[in-house]
């Protein structure tokens, strides 16, 4: 009767062991049940000697759950039992390791709650294994390991969702419109970032290259840029994007940050409209680094350039009664290289500058090329000197060619 006792109890654990890991696998990532590791509990009244190998029996765990007569009364760590090795003279029982300062954790708890919850904790205990109750029954250990690993493992997977909506937004604006090449370099230092871009066409003969760095990093900008995204999005699904003017573009935009951002909120911007029917292009800088024009002289077939310095300030600072920006005549071969402060304010790892002063380098030799050309020459050249150092703010290029 005894034999048949073990041998029916034992095949009754494998079943809950089962059963509980299928039910740990049932609960979505952001609960604790997800992180649940089901260990058998130990008698409490098993001798310290009895127990230990029980640890390395249960690889990587530090903890044991000990039973009582109603069920799991506490854990018993690995660090604990080990202070109470049995000698010569004595061998206590393995309730006598108990950690008085019981914690535990429902398996429905959100992770970063119960993690949260953890760090109030005292510090000696902080990164003790834990409890996992589920409805009220003992349902297996919790580590500080598996849930700070877990909760970083939801957070690359947001932000990776996040990553891909941001270049989702950037990638499915073109302007179709003969007469303009566009190409982009975007190096975010995180995995999402404020700078933005926004290109297309607004009539038939009037198209937009713009390109934004919202204040502040991480999510909180990435959120804002969504903001410029909507702008656009709603001028073209209501259809008015053919009555709107530069000037207007730029004075609404500035409007909607202004009413959408906390007041210390602004976002610079750069943009460039090219008007065929006019034959000519108009720029408004809003507080953004100067950017830069370069054709070549009709009449002494020299190339020139020009600076366009901030003319207006970033937007969701005040009101623009008429923004006015710089007009210029559609110079035949022409390049617009526009640009976010962190292209610039890149360092190496020895900490210095990127510049002004290596961006004119860079720019002057090659500002005729393709603007694909110039793109993929910029990548190698801001990769390689910055190397390894660490990325503070994201990096972002636009390139227009115009004939």
């Amino acid at each position: 009767m005894d034999d048949f006792e073990l041998v029916h109890g034992g095949e009754i654990r494998d079943f809950v062991s089962t059963r509980l890991k299928q039910l740990s696998e049932s609960y979505s990532i952001l609960n604790v049940g997800h992180i649940t590791r089901f260990v058998d509990p130990v008698n409490r009244q098993l001798r310290v000697s009895e127990v230990l190998p029980l640890f390395s029996a249960n690889s990587g765990t530090e903890a044991l759950p000990i039973e009582g007569d109603s069920g799991v009364i506490g854990l018993a760590h690995m660090s604990d039992v080990l202070k109470k090795k049995p000698g010569l003279m004595s061998d206590p029982v393995i309730e006598s390791c108990i950690d008085p300062s019981r914690f535990s954790v429902d398996a429905s708890e959100n992770c970063e709650q119960a993690l949260s919850k953890i760090l109030e904790r005292p510090r000696e205990r902080l990164y003790d294994d834990f409890m996992i109750y589920e409805r009220g029954r003992y349902f297996g250990l919790g580590t500080f390991a598996d849930l700070t690993r877990n909760i970083s493992e939801i957070r690359d997977a947001d932000l990776d969702k996040a990553r891909g909506m941001q270049e989702y937004l950037m990638g499915r604006n073109a302007i179709s419109a003969a007469g303009i090449d566009l190409e982009k370099f975007v190096s975010m230092a995180h995995q999402i970032g404020g700078d933005y871009v926004q290109c297309m066409d607004l009539s038939e003969s009037l198209s937009m290259a713009s390109c934004f760095d919202v204040c502040g990093k991480g999510t909180a900008a990435a959120l804002l840029s969504s903001i410029l995204s909507a702008f656009f999005s709603t001028l073209k699904v209501g259809g008015l994007l053919a009555s709107s003017t530069p000037a207007s573009i730029v004075s609404n935009l500035n409007r909607v940050v202004m009413d959408q951002t906390p007041e210390e909120v602004f976002v610079a911007a750069e943009f460039l409209f090219l008007d065929r029917a006019k034959r000519e292009i108009s720029t408004f800088n809003c507080g953004s680094p100067p950017f830069y024009l370069f054709y070549v002289d009709p009449e002494t077939q020299r190339t020139k350039g020009k600076i366009i310095h901030p003319d207006l300030w970033p937007l969701g600072i005040g009101e623009f009664e008429d923004p006015k920006g710089s007009v210029f005549p559609l110079y035949p071969n022409l390049r617009v290289f526009m640009h976010s402060d962190g292209l610039t304010d890149a360092r190496n790892p020895r900490g210095e500058l990127y510049g002004d002063e290596r961006l004119r380098k860079f720019l002057y030799p090659r500002c005729l090329k393709k603007a694909k050309d110039i793109a993929g020459e910029l990548k190698v050249e801001i990769e390689g000197f910055v190397g390894q150092a660490p990325r503070t703010d994201d990096i972002t290029a636009l390139i227009a060619e115009i004939w």
